[in-house]
């Protein structure tokens, strides 16, 4: 008997794969899988288990999947301070550890495919099927019916209404992703490249009370390992990026849309929410000024890159991965002490830092008008030979050769 094991959000794409995946391709028992990367609270977690019967499949597997997604991906995230093009990798992100677990559920069930709700456009396409191709051992097959059938978000809704499966309209129009680096939403008005999601789609609610926080974060080695707020401390990495998240939507902040061109070749739009990612970027860049060479900082800019892209785009089991997390473990040895970061709403109002290995303050490097470490003489020549090269090239470059004048203006 062929047995299906499918990628649960509860949301309409997988909703409507139950039912279909039988009918497309005669399988008799189907099996929903929810991959919980710190996105889901224990009562969403129940509806979503709901959601599973209502569809109706034979049986429903939850997996807290948190920690892996913190300890395999989010740390190196955060010592790169990942992006691409001002994305925090929200949901890309998180797909090689649901991949891995829905995998390791298809193993233990003995099933032969792995369904998703992947269309043809975009990138997790490539996530779940390289994922299969790496990890599957030969023996499960990446089903996406949405894209082998060209399935549009509306016909998934008129399915599911003749079956008898209830939807909600929010559900129907937009496309969420929830995990604990953030969420993703798209449809509707994220088809268009001027189009803003009305206030409700959003899945936070910030609070109109909400006036002024004082977070006070700390790194140790690029990690972050304790948030203080309110007089309340929090120790552990995946409960204060949760927590921040929560500050963060009071105030709306990490709002965003991100545009980008995905492997197939088309533009992609989605709305997004970072709170936690953009904050912690925002703190663990300003103490890795102040701690850091400005090669490091420069170099560090080039391999974060590399980094992202690659995890974007479906490169994750590239031994290279590998050689960069290195890097950026390396790049994290003075990375430590407290940022204290005033947010308001919708935006950053200050950040301060504080760390024993702080360039800034150090003695004789104090940035002012004066220096003890050498004197005005000393800058003069300094700055004589800084330019000299570029001096001699502007002077030779005044002759002229062929009756053509070769100067900066004339190239």
């Amino acid at each position: 008997m062929s047995t299906a094991i499918i990628a649960f959000s509860g949301g309409l794409d997988t909703s409507f794969l139950v039912p279909y995946c039988r009918e497309a391709y005669g399988i008799k028992k189907v099996i929903t899988c929810t991959v919980n990367t710190g996105g889901f609270s224990s009562k969403e977690a129940k509806a979503i288990a709901k959601r599973s019967k209502e569809v109706g499949a034979d049986k429903h597997v939850y997996i807290e999947a948190a920690k892996p997604f913190y300890e395999q991906i989010i740390k190196y995230l955060i010592y790169g301070n990942v992006t691409r093009d001002g994305y925090p990798l929200c949901v890309s992100a998180e797909r090689p550890i649901v991949a891995k677990e829905v995998l390791d559920v298809c193993k233990k069930e003995k099933a032969a495919y792995f369904i998703n709700g992947s269309t043809g456009a975009g990138n997790d396409q490539y996530r779940f099927d390289v994922a299969t191709q790496v990890l599957g051992g030969g023996k499960i097959i990446s089903k996406s019916p949405i894209r082998e059938f060209d399935i549009t978000r509306t016909f998934s809704a008129d399915y599911l209404r003749k079956h008898n499966i209830s939807i909600t309209q929010k559900k129907a129009t937009y496309s969420y992703n929830v995990g604990l680096w953030g969420i993703s939403i798209g449809g509707g008005e994220t088809h268009k490249a001027d189009g803003l999601i009305p206030e409700d789609a959003w899945h936070s609610k910030p609070d109109p009370k909400a006036k002024e926080a004082i977070l006070d974060l700390t790194f140790e080695k690029g990690e972050l390992v304790e948030l203080r707020y309110k007089n309340h401390k929090i120790t552990e990495a995946i409960a204060i990026i949760q927590r921040i998240t929560e500050i963060g939507n009071q105030f709306g902040y990490g709002r965003n849309y991100y545009l980008s061109t995905t492997t197939p070749g088309k533009k992609g739009r989605i709305a997004f929410e970072s709170p936690a990612a953009d904050l912690i970027y925002e703190a663990h860049r300003r103490l890795e000024a102040i701690v850091m060479t400005q090669h490091q900082i420069t170099g560090k800019k080039q391999i974060a890159e590399t980094f992202g892209l690659l995890l974007h785009e479906a490169k994750t089991y590239d031994p290279y991965m590998d050689d960069l997390k290195a890097f950026l473990v390396s790049s994290q040895r003075r990375v430590t002490g407290m940022c204290r970061i005033i947010l308001v709403p919708g935006m950053i109002k200050a950040v301060m830092v504080k760390s024993p290995y702080n360039l800034l303050e150090a003695d004789g490097a104090i940035y002012g008008e004066s220096s003890k470490a050498y004197t005005g003489a000393d800058a003069a020549g300094s700055s004589l030979l800084h330019g000299f090269e570029q001096k001699i090239y502007h002077a030779v470059g005044k002759k002229k050769m062929d009756g053509v004048y070769i100067g900066a203006a004339h190239v």
